[in-house]
């Protein structure tokens, strides 16, 4: 298969070249794929507001359902939402730290076709460690409602 851009050899079921960037899939066929996934949309604001309101408690449930989204989307049972959620509080949040780095480096927008930033999983992880996980989490939730359709 060769780059309809840039004209170098990419390998079959590549949806972006390699070197120059170019989307090399059929976005009707890309948008059919995603359509199977049950994931719903989530208002970033909403949760953030209801999070500090709650005095977290709301956002004990957030990282709960985005836990399970992230596995809806890359098919992994790994790290449930559940067990995510009781290690993150049996550790003092240290395992939440980890799972913010996985969840960079698992790249889920790549199981999807799409490009994605080589230090997410750094990012996540300085965010969860200056304390702040809201913004890590909302960045994962923006992240997830690309893919989410509205119940």
């Amino acid at each position: 298969m060769y780059c309809t851009n840039c004209g170098r050899k990419i390998e079959n079921g590549e949806r972006y070249c390699p070197y120059c960037g170019t989307k090399t899939f059929d976005e009707h066929e890309f948008n059919q794929q995603n359509a199977n996934f049950n994931i719903p949309r989530r208002s970033i604001p909403v949760c953030i507001i209801l999070s500090i309101i709650t005095f977290g408690i709301y956002g004990i449930y957030w990282l709960y359902c985005l836990a399970n989204d992230v596995n809806t989307l890359t098919g992994e049972e790994e790290s449930s939402g559940f067990k995510v959620l009781a290690l993150s509080i049996i550790t003092l949040g240290l395992y939440e730290l980890y799972w913010l780095y996985k969840v960079g480096l698992s790249n889920f927008q790549a199981y999807q076709g799409e490009m994605v930033d080589s230090y997410r999983a750094l990012v996540y992880l300085l965010l969860g460690i200056f304390g702040l996980n809201i913004v890590a989490r909302a960045l994962i939730q923006n992240d997830l409602n690309k893919y989410a359709t509205d119940l």
